[in-house]
């Protein structure tokens, strides 16, 4: 079933929407990742700070009480470590996910078909040219 011209454009055309839909798709899922990334990455800080802070609340008064209060902070400190480390850890973790691979196939999937329907868009006015020259020099040649 030969396509014409016109189908195979309307063709491309479609397959050109389809292309820009999967990168649409692609971007959101990808936008969606990095504000995952982001949020992840912002709790990490805070109990970082926090870390930060006990620390130097937890050398002051290791110097300068020695009291069973520093247990207290060392161990507020260890706790605030902990927390921190997952969300560090989920932040560093993010990588693409399988709608993002398969919208950026997707897109491929249709740019290299559009490819080739335009190609053979553009070959059928050649093929059409070179037909009606073969059929006008055979009819030539039989009279």
């Amino acid at each position: 079933m030969p396509l014409d011209g016109g189908a195979v454009v309307v063709r491309s055309v479609n397959l050109l929407k389809l292309a820009a839909e999967a990168e649409l798709l692609r971007y959101r899922c990808m936008a969606g990742r990095q504000g995952r990334r982001a949020a992840f990455g912002a709790i990490a800080l805070v109990f970082v700070l926090a870390v930060l802070v006990l620390g130097e609340v937890a050398a002051w008064l290791a110097l300068y009480l020695r009291f069973p209060a520093i247990e207290t902070t060392l161990i507020l400190l260890g706790i605030n470590l902990i927390v921190a480390i997952p969300f560090g850890l989920l932040a560093v973790r993010s990588s693409p996910s399988r709608a993002e691979h398969e919208a950026l196939r997707v897109r491929q999937q249709s740019l290299d078909a559009a490819r080739g329907a335009l190609s053979l868009a553009a070959l059928i006015p050649v093929g059409n040219t070179l037909l009606r020259h073969w059929r006008n020099n055979r009819s030539l040649v039989r009279r």
